[in-house]
């Protein structure tokens, strides 16, 4: 079971920053999560949020600010970084799992990561359509789909059905265990029949976990919890 930093470490510093990213590896994790959106001159930049309110308190889209407007936002000292220059900084061999938040920014993700990252890099989106397209055109990458509360209303059937061709993961929330646990233990024994990696997010204390065995990746806010 590989052990990611959600955003990081965001227990400790402010999500998605170079000292959240990076922090982790230093405690021995194995990688780290990521989210990536586009500036509006088309940069991909590492942030969740749509805004920058929980970032520094400015309401403001980052798809409306220049690359050069977004780093004159800061959060103690910190401005939010761009994916190369967090893979150029990133140790090498270890996982990445990149976060597409954004239908735009998923080509040019992958283009980038290709160029400045030499490890195992998990391409992930809540936009199965984008993710469809991508795994069609790079067949030799890794692509996983994202599930949330979006998604209760699929059928088992419509979920297993997305895995039948070069898919590698299934991006499970821990909360599921909660409100639907016999439906989320059966989909991650169906999807471990058919060999696809299961990650759990996110997952913050080691009992969340209890009730399933086939865990390939858990996704944390603080890896120390499993380190």
């Amino acid at each position: 079971m590989k052990i990611l930093g959600h955003r990081g470490l965001p227990v400790l510093y402010k999500e998605n920053t170079l000292q959240s990213l990076l922090a982790p590896f230093s405690f021995g994790a194995d990688g780290i999560e990521t989210d990536v959106r586009l500036t509006k001159d088309g940069v991909p930049v590492l942030i969740h949020d749509e805004t920058l309110t929980n970032f520094c308190g400015a309401g403001v889209r980052v798809g409306d600010l220049t690359l050069a407007e977004l780093k004159e936002y800061k959060s103690n000292g910190e401005t939010i970084p761009t994916l190369e220059e967090f893979l150029k900084l990133a140790p090498k061999n270890r996982c990445l799992n990149i976060e597409v938040k954004e239908y735009e920014a998923g080509e040019l993700s992958v283009l980038i990561c290709k160029t400045f990252y030499e490890g195992e890099i998990i391409f992930s989106s809540f936009n199965h359509r984008l993710i469809n397209e991508l795994k069609e055109r790079y067949s030799g990458l890794k692509f996983g789909y994202l599930f949330d509360e979006q998604h209760i209303s699929m059928s088992d059937e419509e979920i297993l059905a997305l895995f039948d061709k070069n898919t590698y993961s299934a991006h499970l929330p821990v909360i599921g265990l909660l409100y639907f646990p016999e439906r989320l233990v059966n989909i991650i024994k169906e999807l471990k029949k058919r060999e696809i990696k299961i990650v759990l997010w996110t997952v913050n204390s080691k009992n969340d976990i209890a009730r399933i065995t086939d865990v390939d990746y858990v996704i944390t806010d603080d890896v120390r919890i499993f380190l």
